[in-house]
């Protein structure tokens, strides 16, 4: 087996592995439209590592710009703005959508002018550390400069494409919505919370600006479980979701953690104002649904380096609002 066929079947498989998104093999191998892996050897260096077979044999000879450096391939303007994107999915380190416009190259001397919508999808390594991405890109509004542009055939080809394309974007923005969130909330599951709370944790320290998370879990919630059965525990779950997820800004990160503990980071945020959401949250919950709630609140500290630093205070915080009665807010700057 050659060293590139064994890479990109070890590439498929971190796929399939990485946060259960997107490709089965079969689509890798028979689907129309336009697929890539690239490799990430710097902050602006990218590699065209793989290109799916169906799309290499309408490439022909130009399958060989395989190996090359993005701006090894593309002219200037869009070199630049594929690069930047590509910049931005790494340092997110989540999916991201874009759309870019040009020419590009289609077969044997016949370009198109056109717009494509592409998802893009970080690779991680064992380590967390992300090595490739993975593109699927969808035209949205091809131009073929060509004599075959008016063909029934050729028109029915882009329709089938375009359908099979439709579906794979759809089917792919639900598997990377089941990868990260918790299917019982549909708050973010605890490891892809955690990768969000991580660049949100880089970003206070490097502007040095404010930073809470908040911790909860819901007061008495075994007995809940034991008296009225687990279908209402996971009714009550789903409660305490839908209010948080109603009551906080866009800009927080709402999370199931673990059993009948959530977690909420909430940037540039004082410990004052953290404390204000956190007991509004408490009452709306005693209020409306009879549920009550105990959270521990900490703020980012000058010697915080991980989500989990800040963690492992507010879980003694939230502790503590159990030792002291429940039904309570405890906070610490």
């Amino acid at each position: 087996m050659h060293e590139s066929t064994r890479l990109t079947s070890d590439l498929l498989n971190r796929l399939s592995a990485n946060a259960g998104i997107l490709l089965v093999r079969t689509l890798w191998e028979y689907c129309p439209e336009h697929m890539f892996i690239v490799r990430v050897e710097g902050p602006t260096d990218f590699v065209i590592e793989a290109i799916n077979p169906t799309r290499q044999a309408m490439l022909g000879e130009q399958a060989a710009f395989i190996g090359k450096r993005i701006e090894e391939v593309l002219p200037a303007p869009m070199c630049h703005a594929l690069v930047a994107n590509f910049i931005r999915c790494v340092e997110s380190g989540m999916p991201i959508h874009y759309e870019e416009s040009g020419a590009a190259f289609i077969h044997e001397g016949i370009y198109q002018q056109g717009r494509w919508q592409t998802l893009l999808v970080p690779i991680t390594h064992q380590n967390g550390r992300i090595t490739h991405l993975f593109g699927v890109s969808r035209d949205l509004a091809a131009l073929p400069i060509s004599s075959t542009v008016g063909l029934p055939e050729t028109r029915e080809l882009e329709r089938r494409v375009n359908e099979r394309t439709a579906e794979l974007m759809a089917t792919n923005e639900k598997l990377a919505h089941l990868a990260t969130h918790d299917h019982l909330t549909d708050t973010y599951n605890r490891r892809y919370l955690m990768e969000l709370a991580e660049l949100e944790l880089r970003r206070a320290v490097r502007y040095e600006q404010p930073l809470c998370l908040m911790m909860l879990d819901v007061d008495h919630f075994k007995t809940i479980n034991d008296t009225e059965g687990h279908l209402a525990g996971d009714e009550a779950l789903r409660i305490v979701a839908r209010t948080l997820l109603a009551s906080v800004r866009e800009c927080d990160l709402v999370g199931r953690y673990g059993g009948d503990e959530f977690l909420i980071l909430m940037p540039e945020t004082t410990a004052e104002a953290a404390w204000e959401i956190a007991d509004r949250l408490r009452r709306t919950l005693a209020q409306t649904n009879h549920l009550t709630i105990s959270i521990g609140i900490a703020g980012l500290l000058p010697e915080d380096r991980f989500v989990v630093d800040l963690i492992h205070r507010a879980d003694k915080l939230l502790l503590q609002a159990k030792r002291n009665g429940r039904n309570r807010v405890e906070c610490a700057a």
